[in-house]
């Protein structure tokens, strides 16, 4: 198996590695004389959805279009990467591999020699993805609203940009004139719903809610008219969003058990987030109509699952407790610095109920999220400290610039000193383990960009029959190593997968399928090769025996054009999505 592409070392300059799709040939051949019957793939993706939320509405006949795939189809937990976020996860989706390969761990990576943070975008990719590699084949393909697909780049057919997209002011299509007539014929398309500010959560959550479901219906009509605009197609996918929103926020609203349930809050969004499942029911129904299973296997499937947080982990906090992380002033004297923060910013209204819990009534500022270590740290007797990449860093001298630990025989002992006490770290509210997994990102990870993870990844202990887990935020102003946030749902690492149609056996319940084994499955079921450097297998367990007697696995090697520039952002695009991912809860 190849671990070495774009020239290996921390590949700060590797963009995205595109396939040439504008060259002629036998593609054009290819497009010009579609057949009808040549297989196809609708893959319908429900950010965040989760089997703990969809077995109950399922078993009462609430899902009868997804029950209905279940049922004359496969189904079954889809483990998700690690870190399992969104952004790591729909890479890992696209191009079949671990970030090791591709290099894209978060939304945000710590910058080489520095530590500060910088956006991710799309050119940071260092793999093709499923829809370029199809394209490449000539294949024409549809892409809508995908996470970390901005700036678009040129395929087979067209792309609409999805998360990390500044605003639809941006080149956020291909081809750009496409963007035109899509906010003509849909009306209204955003990219994500408003979640802001120093404003009473009740109106916060009615905004919400309001602003999901408009923005599914309209996501779904972008796909219809994307549809139309193609005529015929080998390859769609459009990425629902808006349930990881209303789960990350309205969690407690469902669950009686959760610590910030209010039942006045519970009787007028208790049931959001089940009739959010509803409305995607519905609209995956709709999509059905534009497919003929006879040709085209449809799949449904999340990039992670979601469950409710009851207290939050911050790490940070926990390291200075312990002793691996100094701030250059006392506690006491860094939550004084964060109240004058508060008061400056015309916020400190908020700091008195923020220090120990955040009422349930209010919703706090993203701004008062958004602090990085930088401000209070004393990097010079600093060990260990957590960023907002999901994983702790050492300080490693000759690495990082006021480095204190030296690599070899002290790295090696410190990270075994972490694992040791992470594992045996019990939150206060049920004396439980909150981390299941600790692991060093050498033992995690393969490929040329391991060394962009950080040292040490974690796996966070979940309850599932009690449908919760734990989670990690990246506040450092807190005075507790445990405590709570607006938020009161986060990922958990097992996704749905479903699939229906043309390959697919029926009534199978599917075990052991990962992000990973997506692209190389669908690839399959277009007929096409499986590059070599996919960690992803083929999932023969859900196919039809009669299409795998007939059709080998290819694999072979692809070819990696040039890298495109990772500077994409216009002045003041970085901070408006930098905005937008700490009122979503990721910062």
């Amino acid at each position: 198996m190849r671990t070495s592409m774009c020239g290996g070392g921390s590949g700060a300059a590797c963009g995205t590695l595109q396939p040439d799709v504008s060259s002629a040939g036998n593609r054009r051949e290819r497009i010009m004389g579609h057949h009808p019957n040549a297989p196809k793939v609708l893959v319908i993706g429900l950010d965040s959805a989760t089997w703990l939320v969809m077995k109950p509405l399922l078993e009462t006949g609430r899902l009868p279009n997804l029950g209905r795939l279940m049922a004359e189809g496969v189904h079954g937990p889809l483990r998700s990467s690690i870190p399992y976020v969104s952004a790591a996860a729909w890479v890992s989706f696209a191009t079949g591999s671990n970030p090791g390969r591709h290099g894209v761990y978060d939304f945000a990576r710590k910058r080489a020699g520095d530590y500060g943070v910088e956006l991710i975008n799309a050119n940071m990719v260092r793999l093709p993805t499923l829809w370029h590699l199809l394209s490449e084949q000539g294949l024409r393909v549809g892409v809508l609203n995908v996470p970390v697909t901005y700036p678009p780049a040129p395929v087979q057919g067209v792309l609409v940009a999805g998360m990390l997209t500044p605003d639809l002011r941006s080149n956020f299509t291909y081809p750009p004139e496409l963007g035109e007539r899509l906010l003509q014929a849909v009306p209204g398309y955003r990219l994500e719903p408003t979640i802001l500010g120093a404003v009473p959560r009740i109106d916060m959550k009615e905004r919400l809610q309001r602003e999901v479901t408009e923005g599914a219906e309209r996501r779904a009509a972008a796909a219809r008219f994307l549809m139309r605009e193609l005529g015929t197609w080998d390859f769609f996918i459009v990425v629902f969003t808006g349930l990881d929103r209303l789960q990350t926020y309205l969690w407690d609203d469902m669950d009686s058990r959760h610590p910030l349930h209010d039942p006045a809050s519970a009787e007028r969004f208790g049931g959001a987030i089940p009739a959010h499942y509803e409305q995607l029911d519905h609209l995956v129904g709709e999509l059905l109509e534009a497919v003929d299973p006879r040709t085209t296997t449809v799949v449904v499937m999340s990039d992670h699952g979601l469950g409710g947080v009851h207290q939050f982990f911050f790490p940070n906090r926990w390291l200075a407790e312990e002793g691996y992380l100094r701030w250059r002033h006392s506690t006491s004297a860094a939550v004084a610095w964060g109240r004058r923060f508060f008061k400056r910013t015309g916020l400190g209204g908020l700091v008195k109920r923020a220090a120990v819990r955040l009422l349930p009534g209010w919703a706090v500022p993203s701004r008062l999220r958004s602090m990085t270590l930088a401000w209070d740290v004393d990097w010079a007797r600093t060990r260990v400290f957590w960023t907002t990449d999901n994983g702790f860093w050492l300080n490693v001298k000759g690495r990082e610039p006021q480095g204190i630990v030296e690599p070899g025989t002290e790295y090696d002992t410190l990270c075994e000193e972490l694992r040791e006490r992470l594992l045996a770290l019990r939150d206060p509210l049920y004396g439980e383990p909150v981390v299941a997994e600790v692991w060093r990102r050498d033992a995690l990870y393969e490929g040329p960009f391991t060394d962009e993870s950080p040292d040490l990844r974690v796996v966070w202990h979940e309850v599932p029959e009690e449908r919760r887990t734990h989670f990690a935020a990246n506040e450092p102003w807190g005075e507790h190593a445990f405590g709570y946030t607006t938020l009161s749902g986060d990922h958990m690492r097992d996704g749905i997968l479903i699939a229906w149609g043309r390959g697919v056996q029926q009534g199978i319940h599917v075990e052991r399928a990962t992000i990973f084994d997506l692209a190389p499955t669908i690839l399959y079921l277009l007929d096409q090769p499986v590059p070599d450097h996919m960690d992803g297998r083929v999932l023969y367990s859900m196919l039809d025996p009669a299409l795998v007697s007939r059709q080998p696995e290819v694999r072979q090697r692809v070819h990696m054009p040039k890298p495109r520039s990772v500077e994409v952002f216009a002045p003041g695009d970085e901070e408006v999505v930098e905005q937008r991912l700490r009122d979503l809860g990721y910062w």
